[in-house]
């Protein structure tokens, strides 16, 4: 499936973004396995049958995270 994006509807200032988009690296890894506090808040997303997690105190300095998940480019803002 190809996904296009019209930019003419998009507004973006002629400095481009204010944030840099977070683009997490890896594969992921075991949440357990990650340090986090237990009341840490994150933002889960998922396709087919992979799944990410962002801390949400993260995204909402970048408000922009990308990356690949199954196979797949993503975009999740915030």
């Amino acid at each position: 499936m190809t996904v296009r994006v019209d930019r003419s509807n998009m507004k973006i200032s002629k400095r481009g973004f204010q944030f840099q988009p977070f683009r997490p690296t890896g594969d992921g890894g075991p949440l357990a396995s990650a340090g986090l506090p237990d009341d840490e808040e994150l933002l889960v997303f998922g396709r087919k049958d992979q799944h990410r997690a962002l801390v949400l105190r993260q995204m909402v300095y970048h408000h922009i995270a990308q990356g690949e998940l199954a196979g797949e480019p993503y975009l999740v803002t915030f």
